[in-house]
């Protein structure tokens, strides 16, 4: 995940949940193996293998795989239980329509569904009581879980195109993107993940033995996922946002293109296969770099408008209130906030 402030939310959350349901910070961290002042309030930053023995920890103290936020709890080891059932399906899709109706069996409180055309799958999840996820951690732990399973049950990254949450932003929107490996969207009626539809017609290449190796090995509770070769949306994104914060330009198709050793039409077809095209993934990776910055309080908001190439400043602003509803200002004043609150 690799993103402290979400990093740190959800482990608040999740420690007062415990805590709400008697069981002591202490104890908590006995079980979990990790001091008390790694955890909040104490800790100013929680590192991913914290962070994944606190989750397991509390729903293994809580017996809840949902952590306390449904109505009724969902046995803990629920979801080894039904990976080890649909690890033998033939392909992505047909495993997670099987997981998801598993689930159906298991819990009226999440329900999971797959839709899919000839272009575009979409992963929904509903709640039957969301005021009890006051927090959010339900809506969106789950859209960071179910992609990050399906790479690894075909060994290839997917290419997430669009996350949407119906509710605002808890931390810095670059760190949803990084988190989600998408384009978030919030306050949208629906929770759920989209991604190209033909991953659904990769084979399943893991077994039952990698499916308990990966439960029992995983100390960061699927916050990375082994095995998983990486998208060309993800590498070519990378070297733009890299060079976009040192050098304020974004790369041409064909530095990039030289990057790999390959022709830039190449380039471009391997992108518009994950479902983007370059124009598409320049908006992507300059929208992200700029939220990054006002984010950023030792950063002038008018600097950040020079930094982006704006004209004039209400370019910033039109842009910004396009992508996220308020302006550049309260969008850091939002962001000022929210670290408040975690640490």
């Amino acid at each position: 995940m690799g993103t402290s402030n979400l990093i740190g939310l959800y482990t608040s959350v999740l420690v007062d949940s415990a805590v709400a349901r008697g069981v002591s910070v202490s104890e908590l961290c006995r079980m979990a193996g990790v001091l008390p002042s790694a955890v909040p309030p104490e800790a100013n930053m929680v590192t991913p293998e914290t962070f994944g023995r606190i989750s397991r920890t509390v729903k293994q103290a809580l017996n809840d795989e949902f952590c306390g936020f449904t109505p009724s709890r969902c046995r803990a080891g629920t979801l080894p239980y039904i990976f080890d059932s649909i690890i033998r399906e033939d392909t992505l899709g047909d495993a997670l329509n099987r997981a998801f109706g598993l689930y159906r069996l298991v819990t009226e409180d999440i329900e999971f569904s797959l839709k899919a055309d000839e272009d575009v799958a979409t992963i929904v999840l509903t709640l039957a009581r969301p005021e009890l996820d006051r927090h959010n951690f339900l809506a969106e732990w789950w859209l960071m879980v179910w992609p990050r399973l399906s790479c690894w049950m075909i060994g290839e990254e997917i290419p997430v195109a669009m996350v949407d949450f119906p509710h605002g932003p808890r931390v810095a929107v670059d760190e949803y993107v990084e988190a989600f490996w998408g384009t978030c969207r919030f306050n949208q009626p629906t929770a759920q993940v989209q991604f190209p539809a033909r991953f659904l017609r990769r084979r399943i290449i893991r077994t039952n033995e990698e499916v308990a190796q990966l439960f029992t090995r995983m100390s960061i509770d699927l916050v990375s996922i082994p095995g998983v070769h990486r998208s060309w949306k993800t590498l070519v994104k990378i070297k733009m946002k890299e060079c976009l914060v040192k050098t304020e330009a974004l790369l041409t198709i064909e530095d990039l293109a030289a990057e790999f050793n390959m022709s830039s039409q190449t380039l471009r077809r391997r992108l518009e296969e994950d479902g983007i095209s370059f124009r598409s993934l320049k908006d992507e990776v300059r929208r992200e770099v700029i939220l990054k910055w006002l984010a950023e309080p030792n950063i002038p908001i008018g600097e950040v408008s020079l930094r982006a190439g704006f004209a004039e400043r209400n370019g910033l602003v039109r842009a910004v209130r396009s992508w996220v509803g308020i302006s550049p200002r309260e969008y850091r004043g939002l962001m000022m906030g929210s670290a408040d609150q975690i640490h």
